[in-house]
């Protein structure tokens, strides 16, 4: 006897249904492992400031403790880091976490990422959503505000 697993489906929900709010001088992209993705516009060659949403399914026992604790170690593992700053704040209108920190990146020179954690239970499984902003120390000294503005519109839009 054989039986048929689908997604979605009951044991196999669909990924959440998120939205981000974009300023007129950004567009959509299709990087690899995201969910959603947008940048700024840019000259050629210039790093484009972005905003990243990948989601990543867990069991049912995972939390947003384990989440924030793999995601803290991951972030001071990386060589030079400077943290700016970290905070538990509304995520998709669930509890969520924040951390901001900066580094050199060989390519570009100095990176700055803000990452937004929320986890949220979908049936049988929970979904991890990570929302990553990213930006050159220059830029950031100068859209850091509009990064975070984009970060703070992910929103849930479905069922």
């Amino acid at each position: 006897m054989t039986s048929t697993l689908t997604f979605p489906s009951e044991a196999a929900p669909a990924f959440p249904s998120i939205s981000l709010e974009l300023p007129d001088t950004w567009a959509p992209f299709s990087p690899s492992g995201a969910v959603l993705a947008a940048g700024r516009a840019t000259e050629h060659g210039e790093f484009r400031p972005n905003v990243i949403v990948a989601v990543t399914r867990f069991d049912a026992d995972y939390t947003l403790q384990t989440a924030i604790d793999a995601l803290t170690l991951q972030v001071q593992l990386i060589d030079g880091v400077v943290e700016l700053g970290r905070d538990e704040l509304p995520v998709l209108g669930t509890d969520g976490f924040r951390i901001e920190f900066s580094y050199s990146d060989p390519r570009v020179g100095t990176l700055m990422q803000g990452v937004r954690l929320a986890l949220l239970a979908n049936g049988p499984v929970v979904d991890l959503v990570q929302i990553t902003a990213t930006a050159t120390g220059a830029q950031a000294a100068t859209l850091w505000g509009e990064l975070r503005d984009v970060q703070s519109s992910a929103a849930l839009t479905g069922s």
